[in-house]
């Protein structure tokens, strides 16, 4: 991957007469600009080379060249220039020896911040098989570049300087091949794309596009996405990084990753003549996965589907519009796994690491507030907590936990009551890491409930190793299971009527 970052342009807002160093070297929070913008692609990206379009007066005056080459790494490229080009695409076509190869291409702004998670944005670029992407926010203000998108979720314009959408591209575009880029560049210049005589790096997606290429984007919040076009947000940012300095949150809050596996081939319903699979078949007007997304709803939280690969290639459209969520991130499965721990294991790339982790069920729903139960652990320190419920019954087709004096759960077991407090399908970590680390104890020990890795008994191995897992309790009758045919004719009978069950959903 190269990523490259053009920093030669006029800049109106910085001007010498106020800042004695170049813009790239202004400091933010005590360390250059241009540190703050490399130091974070660095980390998403390590194996990438960094390609700089600097001035050549920046580097005779101020040793720019060296100071790139100390903190993107000895073997980035600087390429000085001796005059102003025509825009940023005709100054990054001066990297065209570098960059018009099969190799992925970023293009990012070199005065800005995005407080995401980069690397798996671009993942799911990857994933979708895109030509090229740009991250977008919310905005309206003409200073941005916009994109206007069609029902499938994919780029059909792109303006500069323009409102077409809420949609502002946050200077960070991705194409698959560099030569992609090039090959849009030079159309739009072919074209003369300009905006008051300069050429942007925004109308190459409508060249991409007028060839039939793939663009996506994908949104972050905007109180995520920091531009230091001007001075005056540089102090507002430093305010920013201060403030979560006072309040223990310096990297910002952690976002939650919440994990649904629906990889099971969903046999029961095809047996009585369902013909969707089981997360897309409808419930009350709905499919079941956005039942299970609306119920599981959280600001700011990322939901990761882990399902059959055939599944979303029988459901296109559907497909489709799940992965045109900004907060969804589709995971296809390519083979039978031994239990949901294995399938969960299957997305460890985008769950290892200090994020919170939660793993639902595809196909219950629960009368609950998951806001509370999440704030809950954290509030009580927790490692892990589990939502339960009192099952007098005992019934051993659950999940059961054991707690001990202090209210700590002591043990879990699997289809064994060992308790009355039963499981309801929904297990939270207060990080990715803690389910990863006992996931694989618990494999590495072949400790297996029919077979099978499930998920509940990882919480025996985090305990283990020093874990504090609690329960959140909600009343038995708040769980409404949809894992069977009986299961959904008894819920929408229940709720809204059997007959709301949309046609091709059910059986004949």
């Amino acid at each position: 991957m190269n990523i490259l970052i053009p920093l030669a342009a006029p800049d109106r807002y910085f001007s010498t007469d106020d800042f004695h160093f170049p813009k790239p070297l202004v400091e933010i929070d005590g360390r250059p600009m241009i540190e703050q913008v490399v130091e974070p692609l660095r980390g998403w990206f390590p194996d990438a080379r960094f390609i700089f379009i600097v001035k050549e007066e920046d580097c005779r005056r101020f040793n720019l060249n060296d100071v790139l080459r100390q903190i993107a790494g000895p073997e980035a490229v600087v390429i000085p220039l001796r005059a102003l080009t025509r825009g940023a695409v005709c100054s990054c076509l001066m990297a065209i020896e570098h960059i018009e190869t099969d190799e992925e291409l970023i293009v990012t702004n070199g005065d800005q911040v995005i407080e995401a998670d980069v690397a798996a944005v671009v993942e799911r670029f990857r994933r979708r098989r895109l030509d090229a992407a740009v991250i977008t926010f919310d905005s309206v203000h003409p200073r941005y570049s916009y994109i206007r998108t069609g029902d499938d979720g994919l780029v059909v314009e792109a303006a500069e300087k323009r409102v077409i959408s809420r949609h502002a591209i946050a200077g960070f575009y991705y194409f698959a091949a560099g030569r992609l880029f090039v090959e849009a560049a030079m159309d739009t210049i072919r074209h003369d794309v300009q905006i008051d005589g300069a050429f942007y790096i925004a109308p190459t997606l409508n060249e991409l596009v007028l060839t039939g290429r793939r663009v996506g984007h994908c949104p972050v919040s905007a109180d995520r996405y920091h531009s230091f076009y001007a001075p005056t947000l540089i102090p507002q940012y430093e305010r920013l990084l201060q403030g979560r300095r006072l309040a223990g949150t310096a990297d910002g809050p952690k976002r939650l990753n919440v994990l649904i596996p629906m990889a099971g081939r969903g046999s029961r319903f095809a047996r009585v003549g369902y013909a969707k699979p089981k997360p897309f078949i409808d419930v009350a007007g709905r499919t079941m996965i956005e039942r299970v997304l609306d119920n599981l709803a959280i600001p700011g939280a990322r939901y990761i589907l882990m399902g059959r690969r055939e599944h979303f290639e029988a459901e296109p459209d559907l497909a489709a519009q799940l992965e045109a969520r900004p907060d969804v991130v589709l995971c296809p499965v390519d083979l039978e796994t031994e239990g949901t721990a294995c399938t969960v294991l299957l997305a460890r790339g985008l769950i290892d690491g200090e994020e919170p982790l939660l793993i639902a069920n595809c196909d219950q729903l629960v009368e609950f507030d998951c806001r509370s139960y999440i704030d809950d652990a954290v509030r009580r320190g927790l490692d892990g907590s589990i939502l339960v419920f009192r099952d007098r019954d005992r019934d051993p087709k659950w999940s059961f936990a054991r707690l001990g004096e202090d209210g700590l759960v002591r043990e879990v077991r699997e289809k064994v009551a060992i308790s009355d407090l039963a499981t309801v399908g929904i297990y939270h970590f207060r990080t990715g890491r803690i389910f990863i680390d006992a996931a694989v104890d618990m494999i590495a020990r072949n400790d297996r409930t029919n077979g099978e890795f499930y998920t509940c008994p990882v919480y025996n191995y985090a305990i283990a190793a020093g874990a504090r897992i609690g329960v959140f309790e909600i009343p038995a009758g708040a769980m409404h299971g949809l894992g069977t045919p009986e299961d959904l004719e008894r819920y929408l009978a229940r709720g809204t009527g059997a007959d709301e069950a949309k046609d091709g959903a059910g059986p004949p």
